[in-house]
Formats: C-alpha cells, structure tokens, sequence
C-alpha cells in the first residue's frame, strides 16, 4: 500500500477508537464494596463504598485523615489539601464516597480525588 493509503486507514481507524472510547467511558462505573472486600487486588481502581465517619484528622498540611467504618471493617480516607470539601464533616455521618485505593505503610487506604466524589447521607 502506499502511505496515503495507510495514513487514511489509521487516521480513520484512529477517531473510531476514540469516539468508541468516549462513548462507552460513561458505562464504565467503580465497583461498589464494602469495607473487608478492599484488598491489594483492588490497588490503583476507583471503588465506591458507604460507611459512618468514626474519627478525623487533620495534619499540618490541611491532609484530613477520615477513618470510616461499615458493618466489615475500617479504612482511611484521605482528602488532601488541594481537594476543596463544600461541606463540613462529622463524626456517626453516613457517606458515600467514590475513591482510589492505594497502599501507604503497609495498609490499604482510599485516597479522594474529586470532592464531587463523596456524598453525604
């Protein structure tokens, strides 16, 4: 084949993908967990789960260190400070949280990335 040919085919090839792509992005939803079902499996993806905030932290950086609980087991959830939070939290508040897991010291932690990503009960 000539190159025209090919550059054709590959660009063509190339906006199918990508409009395929944005197309099914908005099917593609966090597995919903609870507590004990995080495990080292689940590193670096996004899970939503709902749990009461138990205890808050905050560093002296402006991190806020939130330990949840549900029915399973405790977490930390970590807001860093560039994460903006228009709402106040509170100890026994239920909330619904979409988060990354990561693994800091050994244990396994939710980090929050976008405030629209947690949802207070």
């Amino acid at each position: 084949m000539n190159d025209k040919k090919m550059f054709k085919i590959s660009l063509i090839t190339t906006i199918i993908g990508l409009v395929g792509i944005m197309i099914l992005s908005g099917y593609v939803n966090p597995e919903t967990l609870t507590i004990d079902k995080i495990d080292k499996s689940k590193i670096d993806n996004q899970v939503e789960i709902n749990a009461t905030i138990s205890s808050i932290t905050q560093t002296k950086s402006n991190t806020k260190i939130i330990k949840l609980n549900d029915e399973t087991g405790t977490i930390n959830l970590v807001i860093f400070s560039d994460v903006e939070i228009n709402h106040n939290l509170k100890i026994n508040q239920e909330i619904t949280v979409v988060a990354r897991v990561t693994q800091y010291n050994g244990n396994l932690e939710l980090i929050l990335e976008e405030p629209r990503n947690i949802v207070f009960s």
